[in-house]
């Protein structure tokens, strides 16, 4: 991965610092930390792993180093297993996954253990030697995930298992169906008349860039374009943030917030959105437009040289058991992987996703979940370095 980048990922506001820290694609305040008490869940059974360690020896908590999501972390101490096995967490959140690239290339790798990239980032992480090949035999609760995740293209990088598929969803087009009556169809209808100033899109490149991609072109595959159609692309969501947009929204938990204000009617969304939205008294609708959205797939994974690799490998298994995933389901209403966990989920979080039939979603959804542009020159495709300079002028327009 080369300095320039890197600088170019800070430049375009991936890895840009703000008031509270780096901009995340998925920030708010929503998806904080909760209180957690880890014995919440141990009437459950959920620790019935063997100690990593051989009882009666008097020795300090092992530090597991982890740079992630902020809430995927309490997958690990669900049901006391932390305790049970003499390991303790070093957390270090992450706002986007840019900064574990970031990190690893700065010196990172020989000290980081687990991290949290998605189904596009995976890949790439790969290819520059960050990520150590998983040997699954060592997670024994990968047997149990939806058939779908255990050979989908990004955490499988040619037949090689680099990270555990752990939550999913998508960036459908949420609403306000008080004020919007007429459910929408097209991403163009964040441009109609009557909600002109009433709606919004996330500082987000991927969930933006992608539905735009493919609605001012009609590609289905909007992460293997030309710069002719990059160019379409922003020039529609130019015109959308001079002409319509209220804001441009810094996160997904400050979008919750305006809509639950009534200052935003309509815009691009995260799931959990309505899940917040709704615990504010406003409750939202979403679609999946006609042209499509992105939809993406959050994993754990090992950093090559990770220094407690015995003790990540038992965290991430732990991680994918049905216990620990609903418990971090509910919280944050995201979606879980692992069929057994189905039964443990509370009904909003079983409700906002389609468990019966997964392929079908992401194939509805426009045919995802999408690899990331090209990090280097293919023929007349557009890198995603191209994509951040063009990221960069909406920005500034």
């Amino acid at each position: 991965m080369s300095t320039k980048f890197i600088d170019k990922l800070w430049r375009s506001n991936v890895l840009r610092p703000g008031p509270e820290g780096l901009v995340r694609y998925r920030s708010g305040a929503p998806l904080s930390r909760r209180a957690f008490n880890a014995g919440l869940l141990a009437a459950g059974g959920a620790a019935a792993t063997a100690p990593l360690w051989r009882p009666g020896l008097a020795q300090a908590a092992t530090g597991v180093n982890f740079m992630g999501w902020q809430g995927y972390e309490e997958a690990f101490a669900v049901g006391g297993f932390l305790d049970a096995n003499g390991l303790s967490l070093n957390n270090t959140y992450m706002n986007d996954n840019n900064q574990i690239i970031a990190t690893a290339t700065g010196g990172g790798m020989g000290n980081m253990d687990i991290v949290t990239p998605d189904h596009g980032y995976t890949p790439v992480m790969a290819e520059i030697g960050i990520l150590k090949p998983l040997d699954l035999e060592r997670v024994s609760n990968f047997q149990n995930l939806f058939d779908f995740f255990k050979t989908t293209p990004g955490p499988n990088v040619d037949g090689t298992q680099y990270s555990l598929p752990f939550m999913w969803g998508s960036v459908p087009l949420m609403y306000n169906p008080e004020v919007v009556k007429e459910k929408p169809t097209s991403w163009l209808d964040l441009m109609k008349p009557e909600y002109k100033g009433r709606v919004a899109v996330v500082n987000d490149v991927i969930s933006v860039m992608i539905p735009f991609i493919m609605t001012a072109t009609g590609t289905k595959t909007p992460t293997r374009i030309n710069k002719d159609q990059l160019k379409a692309a922003v020039d529609l969501i130019v015109k959308f943030k001079k002409e319509y947009a209220r804001t441009i929204a810094p996160g997904y938990g400050e979008l919750a917030d305006l809509f639950a204000s009534g200052e935003v009617v309509m815009s691009q969304a995260w799931e959990p959105v309505a899940a917040w939205a709704g615990d504010k008294g406003v409750k939202l609708e979403w679609t999946v437009p006609k042209e499509g959205t992105w939809t993406l797939i959050d994993c754990l994974a090992m950093v090559t040289d990770a220094p407690h690799e015995a003790e990540a490998y038992a965290m991430m298994n732990h991680g994918l058991s049905a216990e620990a995933q609903a418990y971090v389901a509910n919280a944050n209403t995201t979606a879980v992987t692992i069929e057994p966990a189905l039964p443990l989920l509370d009904e909003r979080a079983r409700g906002m996703y389609p468990y019966d039939d997964i392929p079908t979603f992401f194939a509805e959804t426009g045919g995802g979940p999408f690899p990331l542009w090209p990090l280097d020159p293919e023929g007349d495709l557009v890198t995603f370095d191209d994509v951040l300079n063009e990221w960069e002028r909406f920005l500034k327009a």
